[in-house]
């Protein structure tokens, strides 16, 4: 099931402290820096940023468990719209994607991508198309097409096979990269 954190937040039993509590029991299937990250945001970050309205967290809630009381996340993601400002993009690729240079775009991006530890396989892939429908939904409404995202260097196949390409390096120490798709 995925919920939407805005809509807990919005629940009149609203507990911040028991949410958080339940946020914090988060374990990312991967153990290397970026699962802190993703930690980190879930923790710390993903309700201040809800209430700001800079992001909206999708929760991917475990089915049996939420029918027990319990929450169990399963994994998550977060979107946002956002300018992406183009560093070292090629002028024949912003051509290509956009008809025309530019410096900027208003884009999506998908912030955050996790699935928990003891989740199957795969998992993050669903996880990754559903934020692909919620962002489709929304360009459906006021516009947009150019999705992005932020990840190491390590997980460039894997988003390569989600039908992502690479933009441009995020950082000069080239650890981490921006990756685009089309909708």
């Amino acid at each position: 099931m995925v919920q939407a954190l805005r809509e807990l937040i919005e629940l009149e039993e609203y507990d911040e402290a028991s949410l958080k509590e339940a946020l914090s029991l988060f374990e990312c299937a991967y153990t290397d820096k970026d699962s802190k990250d993703v930690r980190d945001f879930l923790e710390k970050d993903a309700i201040s940023k809800e209430k700001a309205g800079e992001t909206r967290t999708y929760l991917i809630l475990d089915d049996m468990e939420w029918d027990r009381g319990n929450v169990k996340i399963n994994g998550y993601f977060a979107i946002a719209l956002k300018n992406i400002y183009f560093n070292k993009v090629e002028e024949s690729v912003l051509i290509e994607i956009f008809g025309e240079k530019r410096k900027n775009y208003p884009a999506y991006l998908i912030g955050q991508l996790a699935r928990a530890k003891g989740t199957s396989k795969g998992s993050g892939s669903e996880y990754l198309t559903t934020a692909l429908k919620y962002i489709s939904s929304a360009s459906d409404i006021v516009g947009g097409r150019f999705v992005y995202l932020d990840c190491n260097k390590n997980r460039k196949s894997y988003y390569e096979k989600q039908g992502f390409f690479y933009l441009q390096d995020k950082h000069n120490d080239d650890t981490m990269l921006q990756m685009y798709k089309i909708l």
